[in-house]
């Protein structure tokens, strides 16, 4: 019975202190739960997500949604700091306990971001676009509501408005210094790789002791062929933190672009030991050695019997390198059929998904190898120039994938007869990695994802 009492008595100075906020300052608190423990656990989340480490954060949310089973925000973070929440089996418990929250005890800020998020889930785009603008319009100048509008004018490459909307997040919420990595990555979007660099080292001097900043210079090193640099950075983060598994992830990458696949194993080890990457990351660096060992050794057969088995099956990223397989090794038809496959992915992908334009350039970029090979060069370029217009050099991937349409631009434009407008386009590639276009003269490659 004592116990009890206690229980009441603590659960009524939660509510004295949550009035007293509300008398003091006419403001309900920002995030709803009763439990000044679980706030607190969600405090921290919030910090280390802004540092992007996820793995931590993920930790702090779950450990808040298990002090007070009703705190929200909680499992909405906790969804948010997964890396590939649709291979996560939790994700669907969460969403579903979203799905069946009682809103309306929920700040206003609060039923913003539940409605989105399963607006978004549902791939409902236009209904997700109306809560963001209705709810942007009446808060416009919150962190949340600036932060998800420049996310989803940088899906859409709409640079300008991208940059005003992050310049103002940081005038709104100076501490959150992540929005200089996001002005960063904007930069290297449109190729303007200086202001780039201007950007992450900002980020780097603002937050010297955050593993994140360097590996964003690292990415940056890696797009524009300064490997040692990126490798000084890339270790330089995982010193920092040695679980940080984006980190380890462009360590493999940029062992496998330099064909030293001894390195990237070490790399997918120390991600192992650390503990710090999600089983999905981990696969996913474990099938980009798989790739890119045969690839590397320009062994095209080897390239298509891993795109044939758990690498392949498991993961629809990989269809760029299967449809190369495919087409370098005569099987015509089955490269069709990937190709068709990713044409009923786009088709059912409503116009205002902000990551249409992107899969339309890779069907573009994939319909203009077929074209290519099957002795069409004209037709070619018009979808190969397509894809170009679509890409941007945002991250490592996208990046590397615009560098290979580019050699693949050049090539089919040399076919066609432009032999001048095929040296300019070489010539702008190689300005952006030398290296990467050298060893696509080689053995013509896809980009890693």
């Amino acid at each position: 019975m004592k116990g009890k009492r206690l229980i009441v008595l603590a659960a009524l100075v939660v509510v004295v202190a949550v009035a007293a906020v509300v008398i003091v300052t006419g403001k309900r608190p920002e995030w709803t739960t009763s439990s000044p423990a679980a706030l607190a656990e969600f405090t921290q989340g919030l910090e280390a997500l802004d540092k992007v480490y996820r793995a931590e954060a993920r930790v702090h949310f779950a450990k808040a949604a298990e002090l007070d089973p009703n705190f929200v925000a909680a499992k909405y973070f906790l969804l948010r700091s997964m890396e590939a929440p649709s291979s996560d089996p939790q994700a669907a418990k969460l969403l579903a306990e979203l799905a069946g929250a009682d809103l309306a005890k929920l700040t206003e800020r609060e039923r913003f971001l539940i409605r989105y998020a399963l607006a978004a889930h549902a791939k409902d785009a236009a209904k997700a676009e109306q809560i963001l603008k209705a709810y942007a319009a009446e808060n416009p100048d919150d962190p949340y509501a600036l932060d998800a509008l420049a996310t989803v004018a940088t899906a859409r490459q709409d640079w300008p408005q991208a940059r005003g909307l992050l310049t103002r997040l940081i005038e709104v919420a100076p501490n959150r210094v992540s929005a200089y990595n996001q002005l960063g990555y904007l930069a290297m979007g449109q190729g303007q790789f200086a202001e780039a660099e201007k950007m992450f080292e900002t980020y780097r001097y603002i937050a010297p002791d955050q593993a994140n900043p360097h590996d964003s210079l690292g990415e940056l090193d890696i797009l524009t062929g300064r490997y040692a640099d990126a490798k000084k950075e890339l270790d330089e983060a995982l010193r920092i933190k040695p679980d940080f598994c984006a980190s380890s992830g462009h360590l493999v990458s940029l062992a496998m672009i330099q064909a030293r696949p001894e390195d990237a194993r070490r790399a997918l080890a120390q991600a192992e030991s650390a503990g710090g990457c999600s089983p999905f990351a981990l696969r996913q660096m474990t099938c980009t050695i798989a790739f890119w060992t045969p690839l590397m050794a320009g062994d095209w057969e080897g390239v298509w019997r891993v795109s044939q088995d758990a690498c392949g099956k498991k993961d629809e990223e990989n269809t760029v390198l299967a449809v190369w397989a495919a087409l370098r090794t005569g099987r015509a038809a089955e490269a069709d059929a990937l190709i068709a496959a990713l044409r009923a992915r786009l088709a059912a992908l409503p116009p205002a998904t902000p990551d249409r334009r992107y899969l339309e350039s890779e069907v573009a970029h994939l319909e203009g190898a077929t074209l290519l090979t099957r002795g069409e060069p004209a037709k070619a370029v018009e979808r190969f120039r397509f894809a170009d217009q679509a890409m941007s050099y945002r991250e490592l991937g996208s990046g590397l994938f615009k560098l290979l349409n580019r050699y693949a631009l050049a090539a089919a434009l040399r076919a066609a007869g432009e032999s001048g407008e095929a040296a300019t386009v070489l010539a702008e590639a190689r300005a952006v990695n030398a290296d990467f276009i050298d060893r696509l003269g080689v053995r013509p490659p896809p980009a890693p994802r």
